[in-house]
């Protein structure tokens, strides 16, 4: 780094520590996150990424839960449905947890196939990555801020009628909803929650501008312009700040794997301090999903498109005392 982009940085940091200990921002930021492993199959060592389905495994959740949840039913009573096992669980988890700890449930969903996957298999991904990624298109078909091809859209239909049955059978619907701003994030999310929540009076989608994939070079990761995606997503509302053009993306550096898993966490703690809803979906990318895994320390799990990976995450803080004020801050456990 620079010696003046260093510079610039300790000021900034220096500056939000500050206005913390004055006491002018917000009093609460995420500490740890934590996966919570047991609930779902995607947990587990043994489960391949490779053959496992979604939709015929009920997005993976088990039979049998942790043992400290198994005290919630009497187990020579009625069997009761395990959706709603999984719903009682998590309440207990939450109503027996400090009050500077909390539970929640992402449902991580990777958008549907999109024409960048289709080129990227048709040129091979060392000529993708070399040239063809750093075009808008081939003539024949765009790229750049790439749209669900036929296939994408057929996914994205799955998953919402997959949706639809588990929730037929108890699975909790999502209280928030969040989006990339790249169109087939976004579209993947219209198409899921179609005829379930988004015409239904419930909460609008969010777009938050860093849920995309990793930023610059390739064009199918340089978003459209905001009038463009209000005028394409209407129902969808933007993050506080959002910009009209993409001021992320640039052509000539592309975003390292490392860089990216502390965008993503930083976002995810974003959306955790701010959001105190328990279940949560989340519509990005297949290198996004994998940076927040790597935040919430889960065990790697690659995702083909259109899938969805329930995750349970254990969110907790800490508090520090500045003079006679008491903040609720971010610590960093060593």
């Amino acid at each position: 780094m620079h010696l003046f982009a260093r510079s610039t940085v300790l000021r900034l940091l220096f500056l939000r520590f500050a206005i913390v200990v004055m006491g002018a921002q917000r009093t609460m930021s995420t500490c740890k996150l934590t996966n919570v492993p047991g609930f779902f199959a995607q947990d587990l060592p043994e489960t391949d990424p490779k053959t496992f389905d979604y939709i015929k495994s009920n997005f993976g959740l088990l039979e049998e839960f942790p043992v400290e949840c198994d005290e919630l039913w009497e187990k020579d009573a009625t069997p009761v449905p395990r959706w709603d096992r999984f719903k009682h669980a998590l309440a207990a988890m939450n109503r027996d947890a400090s009050k500077h700890t909390s539970y929640r449930v992402l449902f991580l969903a990777r958008h549907g196939q999109g024409f960048h996957n289709v080129a990227e298999v048709y040129y091979g991904t060392e000529l993708w990555n070399s040239y063809w990624s750093k075009l808008d298109g081939n003539g024949t078909i765009v790229w750049a801020d790439a749209k669900l091809t036929d296939q994408g859209i057929q996914e994205a239909e799955n998953a919402n009628a997959a949706w639809k049955s588990q929730l037929a059978l108890g699975m909790p619907l999502p209280q928030s909803f969040y989006s990339s701003p790249l169109q087939r994030a976004s579209n993947t999310l219209e198409i899921t929650w179609s005829g379930i929540t988004l015409d239904k009076g419930a909460p609008d989608p969010t777009i938050k501008e860093k849920l995309r994939e990793t930023l610059g070079v390739h064009t199918c990761d340089r978003r459209s312009s905001k009038t463009y995606l209000h005028e394409t997503f209407p129902e969808f509302e933007f993050e506080e700040g959002f910009t009209e053009n993409d001021k992320l993306w640039v052509a000539d550096v592309r975003e390292s794997n490392a860089e990216r898993t502390v965008r993503l966490g930083e976002t995810l703690r974003e959306i955790l301090e701010n959001d105190q809803s328990t279940y949560i979906t989340i519509s990005a990318h297949g290198g996004s999903i994998t940076s927040i895994l790597e935040v919430i320390g889960h065990r790697k799990f690659a995702m083909n498109t259109g899938e969805v990976i329930p995750v349970v995450v254990k969110v907790e803080y800490c508090t520090v005392e500045v003079g006679n004020e008491v903040y609720k801050s971010c610590c960093v456990k060593v």
